[in-house]
C-alpha cells in the first residue's frame, strides 16, 4: 500500500516575461480592429503553465486567452507574459517579482493553482491589483480565513465537481461496482477521491484500482485488464488525459474491452478518442464533439485544439474583455478592479449543448456534497 502525495495542479516559475503581449496574436484573429495605443491600453500580467508533461498546455492556455480577447477588438489589452514551470513556490515568486517589475499594470490574469493564488493574491492586495485565476478544480481550495487574500474571480473547470458528477452517472447508468483506472498525472488530486465519495454515498463500490506505470509505455495498462476480468465490474472508470489517454484509448480498443459486459466512463476528453459504445462522460464543459458550434469554429479558425487549456484561457480572454467593455473606457487599477467584481463568465465554457453522438454526455451537478481526500490520505493498492 502506497500513499499518493497530495499533488497541486500546475502553477509558475521562471521570470521569462513577454512584453509582447497577447494583442498581436488577437489582431491577427480580428484584423478589423485599430492597433491601441499603449497609453489607452489595460495593462494585464497574464501567467501561462508550463509543464513536463503535456508540452503543449501554456500554449493553448496562451493562445484560448488570446482568442477569447479577439472577440472583444474594441477593448484595448496589452498582456505581459510570464511563463512557469510547476513548482508552486517558485512560481509565486516569479510572478509576484513581474508584478513588481511592472508598477503600470492594471491586473493579473492567469493559471494558478489555488496554493499560487493565495500567494499572489497577498502580493497583489496592497497594491489594489485585481487577480483572475484560472485552475482546472483538481483539488479543492482550503477554507479561506478571515482577512485572507482571494482572487476577484476564480473559474474553473471544475474537476471535483464534474468527478461526482461521473459517480452520479455511472452509478444511474451502468451500476455499482466500478474498477478505477487512474493515470501517472491524475493520481493524488482531490478529484480522484471525489469520485469514490460520491459513489460511495449512492451505493456503489469501487472493487479495484489501477494507477498507469511510470516507465515503459508497453507496460503502462499492466495489471488492468487482469483487475477488468478479475472482478467483472459493471464499469470502468477511466481518469486519464493528454497522451496518456490516446494510449489508454488505443489499449482499449486492441484488447477488445469495449466488447465486454461492462461500460466505460470518465471526464469529458474521453468522449474525443474511439473507445467503443457503452461510453458515458460527465463534467462541467463540453467534448470536442459536443462544442457549441460558433466557439467550435472560432478554435478552427485559430487553429486552435480543443483542450482544456485552451477552453480555460478563452473563457478568461473572451470574460474579462466583455467586463471592460461595460466599465469607464479610461484604464484604471480601481476600474477594473469594479468591472472584475461584476464579470459574469462568458463563452465556450459557459454552455454544453447536447448533440446527437453514440456518447452519453451528463450535465447535471450532483446532491453529494465534494469532500477532500486529504482527510484520511489517498492510498493505492
Amino acid at each position: 500500500m502506497t500513499m499518493i502525495p497530495r499533488r497541486h495542479f500546475l502553477a509558475s516559475t521562471s521570470v521569462a516575461v513577454s512584453t509582447a503581449g497577447g494583442w498581436g496574436a488577437a489582431q491577427a484573429l480580428a484584423p478589423v480592429a485599430p492597433a491601441p495605443k499603449a497609453s489607452k491600453a489595460w495593462q494585464l500580467l497574464a501567467v501561462a503553465p508550463q509543464s513536463h508533461k503535456v508540452a503543449d498546455l501554456g500554449a493553448d492556455y496562451r493562445r484560448g486567452l488570446e482568442l477569447g480577447l479577439a472577440q472583444r477588438p474594441e477593448v484595448a489589452v496589452q498582456l505581459h507574459w510570464v511563463e512557469a514551470q510547476p513548482t508552486p513556490n517558485r512560481a509565486a515568486r516569479s510572478i509576484t517579482a513581474a508584478i513588481d517589475q511592472r508598477p503600470q499594470l492594471h491586473g493579473v490574469v492567469g493559471w494558478m493553482s489555488p496554493a499560487v493564488e493565495a500567494k499572489v493574491a497577498a502580493h497583489a492586495q496592497p497594491l489594489g491589483l485585481p487577480l483572475w485565476a484560472s485552475d482546472t478544480g483538481a483539488d479543492l481550495p482550503a477554507a479561506v480565513k478571515p482577512g485572507q487574500s482571494q482572487a476577484v474571480v476564480r473559474h474553473s473547470l471544475d474537476l471535483c465537481a464534474s468527478a461526482a458528477q461521473l459517480a452520479q452517472a455511472v452509478y444511474q447508468q451502468q451500476g455499482p461496482k466500478a474498477v478505477l483506472a487512474v493515470g501517472q498525472m491524475e493520481a493524488g488530486y482531490d478529484f480522484v477521491y471525489t469520485f469514490e465519495h460520491a459513489y460511495r454515498a449512492l451505493g456503489g463500490r469501487v472493487v479495484a484500482r489501477h494507477v498507469g506505470q511510470f516507465g515503459p509505455q508497453s507496460e503502462e495498462f499492466d495489471g488492468l485488464r487482469t483487475a477488468i476480468f478479475s472482478h467483472r465490474p459493471d464499469a470502468v472508470v477511466a481518469f486519464y488525459s493528454g497522451p496518456q489517454l490516446a494510449r489508454f484509448g488505443r489499449w482499449w480498443q486492441a484488447h477488445a474491452l469495449s466488447q465486454g459486459t461492462w461500460g466505460l466512463a470518465g471526464l469529458p476528453w474521453l468522449a474525443d478518442e474511439h473507445t467503443g459504445g457503452n461510453t458515458i462522460t460527465a463534467g462541467t464543459w463540453s467534448s470536442a464533439a459536443q462544442a457549441e458550434r460558433v466557439w467550435k469554429q472560432r478554435f478552427e479558425q485559430a487553429a486552435l485544439p480543443w483542450t482544456a487549456a485552451a477552453l480555460m484561457g478563452a473563457e478568461a480572454g473572451f470574460s474579462l474583455a466583455a467586463a471592460i467593455e461595460n466599465t469607464a473606457p479610461q484604464p484604471s487599477i480601481s476600474a477594473l478592479h469594479q468591472a472584475w467584481q461584476r464579470a459574469v463568465l462568458q463563452g465556450p465554457l459557459a454552455t454544453s449543448p447536447r448533440t446527437a453522438t453514440s456518447i452519453s454526455h451528463v450535465n447535471n451537478r450532483p446532491a453529494t456534497p465534494l469532500i477532500s481526500g486529504w482527510l484520511n490520505g489517498y492510498l493505492q493498492t
